[in-house]
């Protein structure tokens, strides 16, 4: 592929991800806003803990999609007008460690979200590990981890600048690097996940007395959410993957590596903001009775006051 195909894909690759993130951010910011307002307005809510860790993930989806926006929103006069270089140093590396950041709390968040229903179950005698103080410390710790676990990385040089994608990013012909990147904002937190749910549905197949009957209905939610959440998300490193064959079997890094990862990225971010509005019951049942109010026949409020009388 010559350089001038090369450029028309990157301009069309470049849109496609400015308008998945910005649809992103429009329907985060309106499930945040709207999970925020009820969490202020209700407060003895029984659903305030499953919005809180709802509200947690649109958050961590907002906060990313945003960054990558920014970011995409320089790249596109790059490949538009073939820019030399949009390298400006240590301010490129930072750009590349709040995003890769900020990546990493849409996984953790995830995986906070399923911590939930292994205590409600597994630990279900212990109250303060389902007190909304509890996950309001973990959601807390939840953020600065993965701000901390990315600083090595932006001190030992692991974001390099790019000049064929005006970015800074991990350097993806270093093993290494990308290894430990991948494990630590990727594979732990899916592994974490996985696990939290597995010993979810060992605890409910047990049949245990001291369960409620939903939880038949709550062993079906917690395997969509499997099949949905973490297969959806499990996607996103698939383009590195291959590229990575293609490294190392022929010694050539392609050129679409970078912008196919962050098209991935962003396609699969603007799918899960839908996709967990349908799997989160609790979302749904406070939309449906903010908009959907019942009205009261005129007739019937007659005869009621009638009967009163």
């Amino acid at each position: 592929m010559n350089s001038s195909t090369n450029r028309i894909a990157n301009i069309i690759i470049d849109c496609s991800i400015i308008s998945l993130t910005s649809i992103s951010i429009c329907i985060s910011t309106v499930v945040f806003g709207f999970i925020l307002y009820y969490l202020i307005k209700i407060k003895n809510s029984p659903n305030q803990l499953a919005l809180l860790l709802t509200g947690n993930v649109y958050l961590s989806i907002l906060f990313s999609c945003i960054l990558l926006l920014k970011e995409y929103v320089r790249i596109l006069p790059g490949h538009l007008y073939s820019i030399n270089s949009l390298n400006d140093g240590i301010y490129c590396e930072i750009r590349a460690y709040f995003l890769w950041a900020s990546n990493c709390t849409i996984y953790y968040s995830i995986t906070l979200q399923s911590f939930h229903p292994l205590c409600r179950i597994v630990f279900h005698n212990r109250r303060s590990l389902q007190s909304i103080k509890f996950y309001q410390i973990l959601i807390l710790i939840q953020w600065i981890i993965c701000f901390l676990i990315m600083i090595p990385g932006l001190l030992l040089g692991y974001f390099k600048y790019s000049k064929n994608d005006y970015l800074c990013q991990v350097d993806y012909t270093s093993l290494k690097n990308t290894c430990i990147n991948g494990m630590l904002s990727y594979a732990f937190p899916v592994y974490a996940t996985m696990g939290c749910y597995y010993h979810t549905l060992r605890k409910v197949r047990k049949g245990n007395h001291n369960l409620v009957q939903a939880t038949a209905r709550r062993d079906l939610i917690v395997l969509f959410r499997i099949c949905i959440l973490v297969g959806l998300f499990m996607i996103i490193p698939v383009p590195t993957m291959i590229g990575f064959f293609i490294y190392f079997s022929s010694g050539y890094l392609p050129w679409w590596l970078s912008q196919f990862q962050w098209f991935a990225f962003s396609l699969i971010t603007n799918i899960a903001t839908i996709i967990l509005i349908l799997i989160s019951p609790h979302v749904r049942i406070l939309w449906t009775k903010t908009f959907h109010r019942p009205r009261h026949h005129p007739v019937a409020i007659v005869f009621a006051n009638n009967i009163r009388n």
